[in-house]
């Protein structure tokens, strides 16, 4: 009986670190979570969740000053059924995590852009949650048409020294990378905007009265535009659709007349022989 209580007594803490061991080695598989892409103008937007997280030889490396490079690469491609897949849009973007142990200052670098952070765990989390990167023109995609993706995040070992790159090669603790995450994308179709129609004012319909026009409006003298007019021009109020345009003499012209001062009536052409005002007037 005490060899057997002993026996649970040294078995029951095994079991227990193989359960915690078990249940967090899945967690802490680099992996990503979830990957999204949308349009902004013309351009193509990638935002994406990723587990990583740093081993201990990696942790110690960094805090000694040495820099880690991280790559992000996405492609883009076109399923079809005759032939490989056609590769229509593929990026990769690569950050840089530098410590400087006599400034105890931590700063993330992308490309000629610096940004300074607190601690590894800032650092870590631009390339953890990419945001609104820009991947590509949308152009590249056909509307409402379907593409696969896939994406990844990776320890960039050929961005080390030489040596660095032989100590790494030969050391699985240094290669760290999320499998290939495959997405799907299609996107909407596009809207083409219609021109804008400036429509002429409707023609007069025979036996129904003239469209309305709107004051303040100038009658044409008789004898063409460049005419000198021999009296003043007058302003005709608008008249009601429903009222005929009378001469003033009491005489019917071809059309609607109408009379200018003088009393000698002068037969439009075409419609009311109206003149619309210009800038000037």
């Amino acid at each position: 009986m005490i060899i057997l209580r002993l026996h649970r007594v040294l078995i029951l803490p095994v079991v227990a670190l193989m359960l915690l061991w078990g249940g967090q080695a899945p967690a802490s598989e680099p992996a990503v979570q979830s990957v999204t892409v949308t349009e902004r103008g013309r351009d193509l937007l990638l935002s994406a969740d990723v587990l990583l997280n740093l081993n201990n030889q990696l942790e110690d490396a960094v805090a000694r000053g040495l820099p880690l490079y991280f790559s992000v690469e996405v492609e883009i491609r076109r399923p079809r059924w005759y032939w490989f897949d056609e590769v229509v849009l593929s990026s990769n973007q690569t950050w840089r995590i530098v410590y400087n142990p006599l400034t105890r200052q931590w700063r993330v670098h992308s490309g000629n852009l610096a940004l300074p952070v607190g601690s590894l765990v800032e650092a870590l989390s631009v390339v953890r949650h990419v945001r609104n990167w820009r991947i590509g023109d949308r152009d590249a995609l056909s509307p409402d048409t379907r593409y696969e993706g896939r994406l990844r995040v990776r320890f960039d070992i050929s961005q080390l020294s030489k040596p660095f790159q032989v100590n790494a090669l030969n050391s699985s603790d240094w290669s760290l990378a999320t499998p290939w995450t495959e997405f799907n994308v299609r996107l909407g179709k596009e809207v083409v905007p219609q021109p804008s129609s400036n429509a002429a004012p409707p023609a007069a319909q025979p036996g129904l009265p003239p469209p309305p026009v709107p004051p303040p409006y100038a009658v044409q003298p008789p004898g063409g535009p460049g005419a000198a007019p021999s009296a003043p021009m007058q302003s005709v109020p608008a008249q009601s659709p429903s009222a005929p345009i009378v001469p003033a003499n009491g005489a019917s012209a071809g059309g609607n007349g109408l009379a200018l001062p003088g009393g000698s009536p002068h037969a439009s052409p075409g419609g009311l022989g109206l003149t619309p005002p210009t800038e000037s007037q």
